[in-house]
């Protein structure tokens, strides 16, 4: 209970203390057998991205090498030619020579492609055989049976693919036998039938020069192909002892402990070439790699010390920097609690505590301005709807009267006064129901052709209305008597001055991607001045008792939000009275993915 009750800076005090001797007592136990852990992780970390650049080095050589294998399709004759019988050279035309003549610049041109590439074959299913060397005897050695090879079958059976191997004896040509790694392709017509088996002889020193690149010095790297076989080793020690270790997975790390005649211990990883399917061997020296590890033990006694007494002193110093503007803080906040929105300090410190106490200060100054704003909006809010009721027939016997007027209509057969009494009626109704939240769009249309009704009787053939009411709005929620002023205001103005009959089109429509409801009210009457502003027309006729568009606009947006509202248009002969505002059911809810009900 008293660590909770406690002062901050006090708990503070005793927390970095503890933290700080607890650990210290731990470091001197722990500290090697760590950082040997750490030094070991980032090594294997970092030798394994290395390791991906020299795998992706090797694979991008030997793709180098696949395309080259392609050469011969970029050149006909040589098709050609293989299609052929084999004919002796002493019976060899024009064409025979044209086509040999061919195949040697191609296979003269590999060397020059790549340095690494020391001979080629092409291996003619006709029984042709053709060969380049670029040093040493070039003559075929008609005793190699190639066809007998592994490498030589597996071309056959990939039919097109290209195949790789590792470090191989070379007996093609005459001579000594060289080393070389052989890159091989089986040659295929449009036919897809087999032409000729193209193989080059490529040295493996292109591996160094990609190890010496990585300037890695006391690193050894171990190649070895798809079949365990050696194909390039910095270190043969190193070497022998991979191969005698067991087969290991795809990727991981090894270990190998300390070399035959007293040699360093090694610790690194491998990683298998999914392209080549050669395995590739980096390591480290294990006590180089260590070294550091033995410098942070001999200073870790040193460090314990100091560090135990440097903590509490800034425990104390950071305990005091910490709580003073906290205090400062909570004095603030209890006055904002009291209502009185100011903050009573400045704000000096540019750390993260002066960060927090000009946060708060943006904060306290935003609350006064959203209370301000709030009561504002009150304010305009009952001014609206202040202005909208005195546009209301107060008495109720007018509503009362008119109903004893139309039922005496009936009774004398008026059947057109009737309807037009019923039309007045409805609208008084509605006009003392002002108070209403909100009523399905039905009902307000309804209620709009009533006074179109009234508006007809009083102003006889002057104008035609066209509705266009989409099914899906028609139980759209909706202020009421919202659209009444719009549609007065098309028939006062837009018929001033006109010796035609005014248009005037009523729309309403949904937008899915923004789940707006759109209301358009349109006149082809005398319009008004493109550069005119809404706020121009609003003020065209300020009597008492019409409530106006600047009511209207003011009711949406104070209901839905300042994204909503009126706008006025002249789109060509038409001036077009555009409402916007959410699209929500008679309940409230917004429209979603289930159609509002047709009325």
């Amino acid at each position: 209970m008293r660590g909770k009750s406690g002062r901050y800076r006090t708990k503070l005090l005793v927390l970095f203390i503890l933290l700080s001797c607890v650990p210290a007592l731990l470091i001197g136990t722990t500290a090697y057998r760590k950082s040997s852990d750490m030094f070991h992780a980032q090594t294997e970390q970092d030798l394994s991205v290395i390791l991906d650049q020299m795998t992706t080095s090797v694979e991008r050589q030997i793709n180098d090498f696949d395309r080259f294998t392609m050469l011969p399709y970029y050149m006909p004759g040589i098709f050609q030619f293989l299609n052929q019988p084999p004919v002796s050279k002493e019976n060899w035309g024009s064409a025979e020579i044209v086509a040999q003549r061919t195949m040697a610049r191609l296979m003269s041109a590999y060397p020059s492609i790549n340095s690494s590439i020391k001979g080629l074959t092409v291996y003619g299913m006709n029984g042709s055989i053709n060969g380049y060397r670029i040093s040493g005897n070039e003559t075929i050695n008609p005793d190699a049976d190639v066809k007998a090879e592994s490498w030589y079958r597996q071309v056959l059976e990939r039919k097109g693919g290209f195949v790789i191997t590792g470090v191989q004896e070379i007996t093609q040509f005459k001579g000594a036998p060289f080393p070389a790694i052989i890159g091989s392709r089986l040659l295929m017509d449009d036919d897809y039938r087999p032409l000729a088996v193209i193989a080059m002889f490529i040295s493996p020193e292109f591996i160094p020069k990609i190890v010496r690149s990585l300037e890695l010095p006391g690193v050894q790297v171990t190649v070895l192909d798809r079949n365990g076989m050696l194909v390039y080793a910095s270190d043969d020690r190193v070497a022998d002892s991979v191969l005698a270790a067991p087969k290991a997975e795809k990727k991981g790390t090894w270990e190998m402990k300390a070399l035959p005649g007293g040699g360093p211990a090694y610790l690194g990883v491998f990683k298998t070439s999914e392209y080549l399917g050669w395995k590739v061997y980096m390591g480290i020296n294990r006590d180089e790699m260590l070294q550091g590890s033995r410098s942070i033990r001999e200073f870790t006694l040193a460090i314990v010390v100091a560090v135990s007494f440097a903590a509490a002193v800034v425990s104390w110093l950071l305990a005091r920097s910490l709580s003073k503007p906290i205090h400062r803080l909570i004095r603030s906040m209890r006055d904002v609690e009291k209502g009185q929105f100011q903050v009573p300090f400045t704000f000096e410190r540019v750390d993260e505590i002066g960060l927090l106490e000009r946060s708060y200060g943006k904060m306290v100054h935003r609350l006064d301005e959203l209370i301000q704003s709030i009561e504002e909006k009150e304010r305009q809010k009952r001014h609206a709807e202040l202005y909208a009721l005195r546009a209301r027939i107060q008495p109720h016997f007018l509503y009362n009267t008119l109903n004893s007027i139309r039922m005496l209509a009936i009774l004398q057969q008026s059947a057109q006064i009737a309807k037009l009494l019923q039309s007045l009626s409805k609208l008084l109704q509605a006009n003392m129901r002002l108070e209403d939240d909100l009523v399905p769009l039905a009902k307000e249309i309804g209620l709009l052709k009533d006074y179109a009704a009234l508006m007809d009787l009083r102003y006889t053939n002057v104008f035609d209305i066209e509705w266009r009411i989409d099914p899906s709005v028609q139980q759209a929620a909706v202020p009421p008597m919202l659209l009444q002023p719009l549609l007065e205001n098309a028939i006062f103005h837009g018929g001033k001055g006109l010796e035609r009959k005014l248009r005037i089109i009523v729309a309403a429509v949904r937008t899915d991607e923004n789940r707006l409801l759109v209301i358009e009210v349109a006149d082809d009457g005398a319009g008004f001045h493109p550069g005119t502003e809404l706020e121009s027309l609003e003020d065209r006729e300020r009597k008492p008792s019409h409530i106006g568009l600047r009511n209207v606009r003011d009711r949406i947006r104070l209901r839905f939000g300042e994204d909503y509202g009126l706008q006025a248009a002249r789109r060509g002969d038409w001036t077009c009275v555009t409402l916007r505002m959410p699209l929500k059911g008679i309940e409230g809810e917004e429209d979603g993915d289930v159609e509002l009900a047709s009325g």
